[in-house]
């Protein structure tokens, strides 16, 4: 029986979006939905009949909402940035613009052992994304790489999350998350009293955030499902988000190279990412799923 506290919308079960997206099924894989009205973001994805993202009451497909919250869609993967990552700040909101970008130019490529799914993406100050997806028949794998150069004249702040969303059935009461991180550090009190390695009860409480120091991956097991995901990337930081309350229940790992609280205050740091005009910057991630036990 589906729990209704740990669904954030239907589309965890079946889709209902009024925007295209491409469906991509391999045999024994990871099979997906891509959304080129969200910057060639992932939707909803599954693995041996098994959902595995985490949707949003919107719809995995977004919708027209004054907030990012609000217009936010789930699915898989969101791309945060690229002008902002987390908290709003010097005038542009939570998490930036660039799922609500198109993808242009899309096309996909079929093999014996792989589909891949290319698209371009353009930033309004000059940043240009080409996106690549692959997602290898029998592995249980997709990888996402993005090749991102600055066009313009200038130099350019270039933030980057990548909020991976994870919900019911294997974000569930007995499921937990692993890390090779040295410290693990909560963002605020809301987190610091709770158990970052282990899914909560539904709760109607405060979102959690921590910081795994020096990660470079993250495993989500449920022993109960039989079923293990492994998050890995290239990225310096690597952030967790979980939200118990009942209607959303969702866990977010996400790989960045940034904070979550806001450009200004990475800049105040001196940590905030640029590119250079004419830079360009490769970033990969990797979510593999595979049953155990």
């Amino acid at each position: 029986m589906i729990s209704q506290e740990r669904l954030g919308h239907l589309d965890q079960v079946a889709l209902c979006t009024e925007r295209p997206a491409i469906d991509v099924h391999v045999l024994r894989g990871i099979e997906l939905r891509l959304h080129p009205r969200r910057g060639l973001d992932l939707g909803a994805a599954w693995f041996r009949g098994l959902p595995l993202a985490w949707i949003a009451p919107a719809g995995e497909g977004g919708t027209e909402a004054a907030s990012w919250r609000d217009a936010w869609g789930g699915g898989l993967v969101t791309t945060c940035g690229l002008d902002n990552v987390g908290a709003p700040s010097e005038g542009i909101g939570l998490h930036g613009t660039y799922t609500f970008l198109p993808a242009r130019d899309v096309v996909s490529e079929r093999s014996i052992s792989d589909v891949v799914v290319r698209g371009t993406v353009d930033e309004p100050r000059g940043l240009r994304v080409e996106r690549t997806f692959r997602t290898a028949v029998g592995s249980g794998r997709v990888e996402l790489v993005d090749a991102t150069v600055n066009t313009s004249r200038e130099p350019l702040e270039a933030p980057l999350l990548y909020h991976v969303n994870l919900g019911w059935p294997l974000w569930d009461t007995g499921a937990r998350v692993e890390t090779d991180a040295g410290e693990v550090r909560p963002r605020d009190e809301d987190a610091a009293p709770h158990d970052w390695s282990a899914a909560p009860e539904p709760a109607p409480a405060p979102e959690r955030v921590w910081e795994h120091v020096g990660a470079t991956r993250a495993v989500v097991l449920n022993e109960r499902l039989g079923l293990q995901l492994t998050i890995g990337s290239d990225l310096p930081r690597l952030w967790q988000w979980v939200d118990p309350a009942p209607g959303v229940y969702a866990l977010g790992i996400e790989p960045a190279n940034c904070s979550v609280l806001g450009r200004a205050h990475d800049r105040a740091e001196g940590r905030l990412p640029f590119l250079q005009p004419g830079e360009e910057r490769t970033t990969r991630i990797a979510i593999a799923a595979e049953e155990v036990g």
